[in-house]
């Protein structure tokens, strides 16, 4: 008999977890909202909540899992009686199925369900009877006595079968149309296509047609952060962006209004905790071991 070999292309690969974790928060929890330069997942076990992502805001209840791509500002609201259980692991994945995920909400089918109930099954049994889990809830199925190499392997299987789940046959949800989430979207839009520039609050209030207290109230109650904290989010986002594809440290500085390269390296430090001129010869230095 003549065998025939099929090859496989890998479409999806994930290689470094940084969070892994089952947290419940009671009714009124606010997460202050965060973005960082890889995926983060939120799965809603039990409850609902409001998460917001750049200029979309959902409303999700159980069953419900949501991918936020890097660089994406998200927070979250808690806003359901008896609280929310959730499922959040944060994660580096490269692939060519990877894009499918962004700006989306999924509905987990029932087979999707068995997927994940598999997975937390795995984690509390793994967990059950540990006695050096790390007092960080973050890593708290990340780093304990039983966090073997088959361990991580595992957990990586688990998570691609669900997200490849997903891409083949996942049922997408709506973004919230409500009225101030529509204002919060129009001023994100606004923002983003003027990144470049000092866009002022009373500009994009009058965009909006709404007032300057009206328009910072929505900015904290959907991005957690002030609109002047989220335009430097903005530009740092676009800097990290630009930097990546090859544009000089100074060049980018000036793209985005910057008054001096000086101002540009000490906020994008702040916001990022490396200076681009160190993030530029980090991405040399990776492309030089591939």
């Amino acid at each position: 008999m003549i065998w025939s070999a099929y090859s496989v292309a890998e479409q999806i690969r994930i290689d470094t977890f940084y969070s892994f974790f089952d947290p419940h928060y009671e009714e009124g929890y606010s997460f202050a909202g965060e973005a960082h330069n890889f995926w983060e997942c939120l799965y809603v076990c039990e409850g609902s909540l409001r998460v917001s992502s750049d200029d979309r805001v959902y409303n999700l209840t159980q069953n419900q899992i949501i991918f936020h791509k890097p660089l994406e500002l998200h927070k979250f609201h808690v806003d359901h009686k008896a609280g929310a259980t959730l499922l959040i692991f944060s994660f580096s994945m490269e692939g060519a199925l990877a894009e499918h995920l962004k700006d989306k909400v999924f509905l987990l089918s029932e087979p999707q369900q068995r997927i994940m109930h598999a997975l937390l099954d795995y984690l509390h049994t793994t967990l059950a009877g540990c006695s050096t889990i790390s007092d960080i809830p973050e890593y708290k199925y990340l780093y304990h006595e039983r966090a073997t190499k088959l361990y991580y392997q595992m957990l990586t299987t688990y998570v691609c079968q669900l997200i490849l789940s997903l891409i083949d046959s996942g049922t997408i949800s709506e973004a919230s149309t409500a009225p101030d989430v529509r204002i919060f979207s129009q001023a994100v839009n606004y923002i983003n296509n003027r990144v470049n520039t000092s866009a002022s609050i009373p500009d994009i209030a009058a965009d909006c047609y709404v007032s300057v207290s009206t328009l910072k109230r929505i900015f904290q109650k959907y991005a957690g952060i002030s609109i002047h904290k989220y335009i430097l989010t903005m530009k740092i986002k676009t800097a990290t962006e630009l930097l990546r594809n090859g544009m000089s440290v100074t060049k980018v500085g000036e793209t985005l209004g910057f008054s001096s390269q000086a101002y540009f390296s000490a906020c994008y430090k702040r916001e990022t905790g490396i200076s681009p001129s160190d993030f530029v010869k980090t991405l040399k230095g990776n492309s030089s071991t591939k």
